[in-house]
């Protein structure tokens, strides 16, 4: 046996020792912080216990401008209550993942030699940086959704308010009767619900902008809030001004989503006329016997 060899072989058995290791001493004090989250979005998660013992070997304090950043991205993804807690869940998630790229650098070390191993290392990296990038798509997809609601959802408090009903009334009406499973009406019917807990009403809508956080949602809020506070019939020309705004800014999205889907295709598309090239060059090549 070479001494390459029994390098890379001691290197495989310290990684899965010290994982192991890591592991064990992470299910007695962390194993109930795993326990809640969704199997579907941590598919990973029973081995992030590993990840938060490394993070509290490392005494890190999370008090950087990237850490506040992803606090006030994980209140709206989340219970604003529970961003804390999914900020350490984000951070031991990350470090789980450069263990197993320490893991996947062992294996491939064995298997390929100097290149496996820095492969699996720069493995380990990329999947923790793509799961804090994750949040920013969450985000993304989020504020889209929001966007994409809300011309519907002014149009319907405008058509209310030209009925009769106050802009609260017609708020309260929507959320419990015309309520969908978007992120838009689940923040409306939690923020109703709050007015109707005892909360102020300028306290709840202040909590839905929070949540949604989008241009669209803090200009609406405020007419909203203003309406509350001064009254009269203004709020209904700001809000039908808004209402042509957000249907603008709806077809802009809508063309970008679309633009976006073409540029994806094109490497699919790419694909299939190469196929398409194979297919219609190869008999004649194979005729001629080249």
């Amino acid at each position: 046996m070479s001494l390459l060899q029994m390098i890379s072989d001691l290197y495989f058995i310290v990684v899965i020792l010290i994982f192991v290791l890591l592991q064990s001493k992470g299910k007695k004090k962390y194993a109930k912080m795993v326990v809640p989250l969704d199997k579907d979005e941590f598919g990973l998660k029973a081995l992030f216990p590993a990840g938060f013992v490394v993070m509290e070997m490392t005494h890190y304090r999370y008090t950087s401008k990237n850490d506040r950043d992803m606090r006030r991205k994980l209140r709206e993804l989340y219970e604003p209550d529970y961003a804390e807690y999914y900020l350490r869940v984000y951070w031991a998630s990350s470090m789980t993942y450069l263990l197993l790229g320490f893991f996947a650098s062992a294996l491939l070390w064995l298997a390929m030699g100097y290149l496996g191993l820095v492969f699996g290392l720069v493995l380990g990296i990329i999947l923790a940086i793509v799961n804090f990038r994750a949040v920013d798509s969450k985000i993304e997809k989020r504020h889209l959704s929001i966007q994409m609601d809300m011309p519907d959802f002014t149009n319907k408090i405008l058509i209310l308010s030209g009925a009769g009903m106050t802009i609260r009334a017609s708020i309260i009406k929507i959320a419990h009767e015309m309520s969908n499973d978007t992120p838009l009406y689940h923040e409306l019917a939690y923020s109703v619900h709050m007015m109707e807990m005892g909360s102020t009403d300028e306290e709840a809508l202040n909590h839905m902008a929070m949540r949604c956080n989008t241009a669209q949602m803090r200009r609406f809020v405020s007419v909203i809030i203003q309406n509350l506070h001064r009254g009269g019939s203004d709020v209904i020309l700001a809000l039908q001004s808004i209402g042509d705004e957000q249907w603008q800014e709806r077809k802009d999205a809508a063309m970008k989503v679309s633009a976006e889907a073409d540029t994806k295709l094109l490497f699919p598309m790419m694909l299939m006329l190469g196929a398409v090239i194979v297919m219609t060059v190869a008999p004649a090549v194979m005729t001629l016997g080249i």
